[in-house]
């Protein structure tokens, strides 16, 4: 995980990588709690390099959206893969969050036109 600045004041990005699962959500917490406190406006989490987002990962982000240090500031979440946005959906929190970065839904296996 790392926290980078944006080039606009006030914005930070936080850059997950690899598995978020319970061995890495103490982890995960802490970064994104530090990236809380430096964002003054908003905070980007960028889950595009995700390789497994396991219930520990929905349970990171619904930490975030309700913590404290998240009132006035806006959360963005960057889902380029279905390993993020799956979860995301089949908890709700795909409507409660702002996705950006959404993959096309899943590969069509019928060769029939849509009606």
């Amino acid at each position: 995980m790392t926290l980078s600045g944006s080039p606009e004041p006030g914005r930070v990005v936080a850059a997950v990588t690899g598995m978020l699962d319970a061995a890495t959500n103490p982890l995960l917490q802490n970064t994104l709690l530090q990236a809380l406190r430096t964002a003054d406006r908003l905070l980007t989490l960028d889950l595009s390099g995700v390789t497994f987002f396991g219930s520990a990962g929905v349970t990171a982000l619904v930490w975030l959206s309700q913590h404290p240090e998240a009132a006035g500031k806006h959360v963005r979440v960057v889902a380029t893969s279905r390993i993020v946005t799956g979860p995301l959906e089949l908890t709700g929190l795909l409507d409660r969050l702002d996705v950006k970065g959404m993959p096309d839904g899943p590969p069509r296996t019928d060769r029939r036109p849509p009606r």
